[in-house]
This record gives structure tokens, sequence and C-alpha cells, in this order.
């Protein structure tokens, strides 16, 4: 009888020795709980961190500006003809960027890279060059050779009736390339020789506005 007692003893003090192991954590227990709180920390902490190190330490650059930003300016459609004398009205080229060269029509070398730099640029865009036509105004009477015209199949000619245009478009000596928008206005202004991937680049964020 006795024996049966300190048996039934030994094993209800098993018993409640388990159950208090089984409820107390254990210390994988503790260790996934932290490691929890700090994500849950890290995740509100490092956009902060991160936004304070790109503002004071090492602030993002921003990418500059290739062309010069102009005040709108109606392009005057009005003054300008085809080679064969019809007017280009602005409903030919409206829902359009142009991308405008003013040139003699014997195109030095300086005028023929322009005009290449144009027709890369227009073909780099893809299936948005659709919404680009390129101009060449001829501000002399010369007329261009066949080979050239061959190179840009896609190229627009044009002449000025009235030297308003070339001064809109920066000067009778002018050679830079400008932008006109959809709405007819001129925009921008670039050099006859951007350097080539900026020039691209921007003219391809322009073009979809």
């Amino acid at each position: 009888m006795a024996e049966e007692m300190t048996t039934n003893n030994r094993t209800g003090s098993e018993v409640e020795g388990g159950s208090s192991a089984a409820a107390a954590p254990g210390p994988s227990s503790q260790s996934k709980g932290r490691l929890i709180l700090l994500a849950i920390v890290a995740i509100g902490v490092l956009p902060l961190v991160a936004a304070l190190y790109f503002r004071y330490v090492s602030p993002p650059q921003v990418a500059a500006v290739v062309g010069q930003p102009l005040d709108p300016v109606p392009l005057p459609f009005e003054a300008l003809r085809r080679l064969d004398g019809a007017p280009l009205e602005h409903s030919d080229v409206s829902g359009k960027w142009l991308v405008i060269f003013a040139a003699p029509g014997g195109c030095d070398e300086r005028c023929q890279h322009a005009l290449y730099l144009t027709r890369q640029a227009r073909t780099a865009q893809g299936r948005n060059m659709a919404r680009i036509d390129r101009l060449w105004l001829i501000t002399d009477s010369t007329t261009p050779e066949a080979g050239l015209m061959a190179a840009h199949p896609d190229l627009v000619l044009v002449k000025a009736t009235d030297a308003k245009v070339l001064q809109v478009l920066g000067g009778s000596q002018s050679r830079h390339i400008n932008l006109v928008d959809r709405r007819g206005l001129l925009v921008f202004r670039y050099s006859d020789a951007p350097e080539p991937k900026a020039f691209i680049r921007e003219l391809g964020k322009l073009i979809k506005f």
C-alpha cells in the first residue's frame, strides 16, 4: 500500500512537471519573437534611414536638361511652303511633334550630321517614332542632292516665305535643332550637335506628353 502511494505521488509530480515544462516557452520561441519584433522595427525605420541618407549623405544626381526650354511660341505655319509651292498646313502635321532643322540646301558636313542625328533620334523611339515628323527648312535656293534625300525618305522639305519664321527658330544664321509640340508651339531648342544618347533620351521623354 505504501509503495502504491509513493508510485502515485511520483507519477503526479511527473505529470505536473511535464505540464509546467510544456507551458513555459523555450529558448527557440523567445528568439523567434525577438526576430519578429526586430523585423517590424526595421520595416518602420529603414525607409526613414534611407530618406535621410539620400537627402544628406548621397543625394541622387538629377539628369541635366540637354535642350533649352523656351517660352512656347506658335510656329507660323502660314509662312511655310513645300518645295513645290504648296502650303504646309498645320493640319498636315497636327498631333505630331516636329523636329525642325534650318540650313542651306547644299548641306555641308555639319548639316548632314544634324540630319543624321535627328533621323537616328526618331528611329530610336521605336513604336513612338510615328509621333514625330522631321522638317528641313531650306534657307536658300539650292536643291538638296538626290543621294542625300534618299538617305532621309521621311524628311519633309519646306521653305519660308517670311523672315519671321527663321527668327522664331533662332535667327537667319541659326543651326539649331528646334522642337515643336503637338499644338504647334516651339518649346525646345538644341544645338546642331547635342550629345546623341542624351538627346535621344530627352526626346523620348518629351514626346510622351
